[in-house]
């Protein structure tokens, strides 16, 4: 380091030494005129998931959640198991943040490494060479800049580390510290029928807010409440969408919007797609099966069209979450707005593929209902005919017991089998899954030890059993439950799956604490779920949850919604409006079930008709490459639709739960309700 001076000094500040203030100091040295153009520092903080067993994980690692964002930005820490206090990280006056960027796969020590850990992350406060150095591997949203230094002049730029007991507290930590504290109801994906309530506070008081140019956003100021001042945001255009909030004479935050089509056309082209495109019509063993479609090449990735890459039986198999989300998000859907030819495309796939290969095993002449793991490329009986995989019974009973509710509901329509029929199918399902996994297997006895996401059909399926008389088949069942039951409450945090850290087991957890009267592990998996969801004023991070990669490239996946069920019934059957979380769960809730919908294309990822309804995995909001890079990305859209239907499954759970509460016909409750 040579013709300028790096000082760096921590002190105590605050009252009675409770904050560390970090100063950072650039000096000029020479003679010469010297432009900085990067400027970034590391973060290093207790991540690595597999550095304890589950009570480590919760109690001793930490979960990063970052707002990069100018002036605004933030970043704060908290133990998944969402306990305080948080660590908040906030930029002092004349600092900001503008990217982000972390070490991928193969680059070096600190690279990612799944399941284990994210890799190391670097925010910058000025990014002109990494930024475009970066371009391939890291996303830029805000414009990128840098530092210039006359001979003799120096810099000072500094951030405080502060202490929030709570989520409430944080948002005062953010106004005391000088930054935007910022609400939006109902949600950072806002459809195009609903106008977003966007509500701010700074210190040194808001000037105005204004809309990314040329994207027609509409601001309408609505006066204050509450000490915030309080805007109307609409957006007539499709997909992302900046918004400045101005405040404290000069300083900018920029939150991150997306607009998405209204939820119930959504719902309804991405139904009509799945019957009409993703189904495979073949003489081969996967006739019937619901198909990844790849938007890339705008057609079904079957086992007789693969483009290679990645495991070819999971991609290409027909099952598992990729598999069988979708006939679950089909049959739940018709539940509520039955199609006689959604209807018939499920019975074939019933018949076809589930009955006449995925659960095609006898024993005795007698059908198992056991679940091999996918199709194998082998016609008849798989080469493969493994049945542990425990996930997948319970999308299968999910789609019976849907196929029932259809067949009971509406006589108008037709299905292959009675109602009743249909509901034996799932029970008989269930009841493989927890009697007929031979053992050990890869995954352990998941049935009985680990919750399996869709679990949340047990209470349903249980009522249906009794009042169809079924009460032999309703008292085994029950059984089952109960020591699955006992296992899950003997752990202080139950949530592990098959990665090291993860949030696909909250909502099983939390049935059967709802179902057997545990409130405490009902309130424990919902401030873990809280915990794992960012509320920084990003789309693409508000609502969605982290699993063992953090916040980095894994947006929007099923969890964001399927977890936004679980939450949503935790406010309906314990939450007070007086508890101090109430409002922040209910946002988190509420802008979890929306941002979901923004994977369904309705033109804002693919603008070509043939991919209109189709859906994308996810969003990998850092952009670049990542371990799955056979699949092709559209502006971080991942190309394939992968297991995006289990996540709209749930949120079609969480809206006609709400609807069966409150009496409404329509979707979910804005926040503001």
């Amino acid at each position: 380091m040579r013709d300028f001076t790096l000082t760096q000094a921590y002190t105590l500040a605050g009252a009675g030494g409770n904050q560390l203030a970090w100063t950072i100091r650039l000096k000029n040295t020479s003679t010469e005129r010297l432009e900085f153009q990067d400027l970034g520092f590391p973060l290093l903080m207790n991540a690595w998931w597999n550095g304890g067993n589950q009570k480590g994980i919760y109690e001793q690692n930490v979960g990063r959640h970052s707002f990069v964002g100018k002036d605004g930005s933030y970043i704060y820490w908290q133990r998944p198991n969402g306990v305080g206090p948080f660590l908040v990280m906030v930029p002092n006056a004349g600092t900001s943040l503008e990217f982000k960027n972390k070490a991928r796969y193969d680059e070096g020590p600190f690279a990612e490494q799944d399941p284990s850990w994210e890799g190391v992350v670097e925010y910058f406060i000025h990014s002109k060479n990494i930024s475009v150095e970066r371009a391939t591997k890291t996303a830029k949203y805000l414009p990128a800049t840098s530092l210039i230094l006359e001979p003799g002049a120096e810099r000072t730029y500094g951030f405080t580390f502060r202490w929030a007991a709570d989520y409430a507290n944080l948002r005062n930590v953010l106004y005391d510290a000088g930054v935007v504290d910022a609400v939006s109801l109902p949600g950072m994906v806002v459809p195009q029928d609903t106008k977003a309530t966007l509500a701010v506070r700074a210190k040194g008081g808001i000037q105005q807010v204004d809309g990314e140019s040329g994207k027609n956003i509409t601001v309408t100021a609505r006066g204050t409440r509450k000490g915030y001042t309080l805007y109307d945001l609409a957006f007539p255009g499709l997909g992302a969408h900046q918004v400045t909030v101005r405040y404290d004479n000069g300083r900018q935050s920029v939150l991150q919007y997306y607009s998405v089509k209204p939820i119930e056309e959504l719902v309804t082209a991405h139904a009509t797609f799945l019957a009409t495109k993703q189904q495979a019509r073949t003489a081969r063993g996967y006739n019937g099966a619901y198909l990844q479609w790849d938007m890339s090449r705008r057609k079904q990735i079957t086992w007789d069209d693969y483009p290679g890459g990645g495991w070819k039986e999971w991609m290409a198999g027909g099952s598992d979450d990729l598999g069988l989300a979708p006939a679950a998000f089909l049959s739940e859907k018709n539940v509520s707005a039955p199609n006689q030819n959604e209807v018939a495309s499920l019975d074939y796939y019933i018949e076809h593929f589930l009955l006449g290969y995925l659960q095609g095993m006898t024993e005795n002449g007698t059908r198992t209902y056991q679940v091999y793991r996918w199709y194998d490329g082998q016609d008849g009986t798989p080469k493969d005919q493994g049945v542990w995989r425990a996930y997948n019974y319970v999308h299968i009973a999910n789609t019976y017991l849907n196929l029932y509710k259809i067949a009971k509901r509406y006589p108008h329509i037709t299905t292959r089998l009675t109602a009743t029929e249909y509901l034996l199918m799932g029970y008989r399902t269930l009841e493989a899954m927890f009697t007929k996994i031979p053992q050990p297997t890869p995954i352990g006895d998941a049935a009985h030890d680990l919750g399996l996401m869709g679990e949340l059909l047990h209470p349903d399926m249980l009522a249906r059993l009794r009042e169809e008389g079924r009460s032999a088949e309703a008292q085994r069942l029950d059984g089952f439950l109960q020591g699955k039951r006992d296992k899950i409450f003997a752990q202080e945090y139950p949530f592990a799956s098959e990665m090291s850290i993860d949030t696909t087991g909250f909502e099983a957890c939390y049935t059967l604490a709802k179902m057997y009267g545990n409130t405490a592990l009902a309130a424990k998996v919902t401030r873990a779920s809280l915990a794992a969801r960012g509320n920084q004023p990003l789309w693409y991070f508000y609502g969605s949850d982290n699993r063992h990669m953090g916040e980095s490239w894994w947006n929007l996946g099923y969890e964001c919604q399927l977890g936004a069920w679980q939450q949503q019934d935790y406010l309906y059957s314990y939450a007070t409006t007086s508890g101090g979380e109430f409002d922040e769960m209910m946002r988190s809730t509420y802008g979890a079930y929306l941002a979901g919908w923004a994977n369904i294309n309705a033109g804002q990822i693919s603008a070509d008709a043939a991919n209109i309804g189709a859906a994308s995995w996810q969003f990998q909001s850092e952009k670049g490459t990542c371990n799955y890079n056979w699949i092709p990305l559209l502006d971080g859209w991942w190309a394939w639709s992968g297991e995006a239907d289990l996540g709209f499954w749930g949120a079609l759970r969480a809206a006609t739960s709400t609807s069966s509460r409150t009496g409404s016909s329509g979707s979910m409750p804005t926040a503001a309700r």
